[in-house]
């Protein structure tokens, strides 16, 4: 609708396309843009001008109208996560490496911890993450794409087999020998897991990966 048929507007209906239109020119809008806003809802204002209804009993004030048509609609989609198993293994392995780190190194600091070969915290950072991630792999998964849960018995089962999987990695660690298998101070147990953390942090933050041990949301 050309702009000059606002001159047939009442001076209220006028008054509100005068301080809606300037709401949108401090918004940003440009004049192509605020026409085509207006001529949108000058044809409705002028038919029900007739029958003494107003522009703010149709569209509010003015200044609330013309924010709800410059609101940025809020970016609620979350990138997907990355589903990678290797990173996810990673992921899992530097996590437990990182506890493994500064638990064991806090408490041999108060001589009341078994002091991990260096070998040792590796196989079982690495080798229990890699069983965080098979439970996922098999169990959760599915949770994960169809929105339902496990059944008792599947999740049970791979749970068992977890377990000794894990009771086998820490019987292994304990087969190595301290020749090739030094034991870490405390004080560098403490850092080798400040640096899983950091690692890790910086690794999940680039690639935006799914946790492996908080499946779901």
């Amino acid at each position: 609708m050309p702009f000059t048929e606002i001159n047939e507007l009442t001076k209220k209906n006028q008054e509100f396309i005068h301080i809606a239109t300037n709401q949108l020119i401090k918004a940003g809008k440009t004049d192509t843009e605020i026409k085509e806003l207006l001529e949108e809802i000058l044809p409705v204002i002028l038919e029900h001008q007739k029958t003494g209804v107003t522009a703010r009993s149709l569209y509010g004030a003015p200044s609330d109208w013309a924010a709800s048509k410059t609101a940025q609609p809020e970016a609620t989609d979350q990138p997907p996560l990355n589903e990678n198993p290797w990173l996810m293994w990673l992921d899992s392995s530097l996590l437990l490496l990182a506890i493994i780190g500064i638990v064991n190194g806090a408490m041999n600091s108060f001589n009341a911890g078994v002091n991990y070969g260096l070998i040792t915290m590796l196989l079982i950072g690495f080798g229990v993450g890699a069983g965080m991630y098979m439970m996922y792999h098999f169990v959760y998964r599915e949770q994960v794409q169809t929105g339902k849960r496990p059944s008792l018995v599947k999740a049970l089962g791979f749970l068992v087999l977890a377990t000794l999987a894990w009771t086998l990695v820490f019987f292994l660690a304990a087969l190595i020998p301290s020749s090739i298998n030094p034991p870490v101070s405390p004080f560098f147990a403490i850092v080798i897991g400040a640096g899983a953390f950091v690692i890790r942090y910086l690794i999940k933050k680039k690639y935006n990966i799914r946790n492996a041990m908080q499946p779901m949301p």
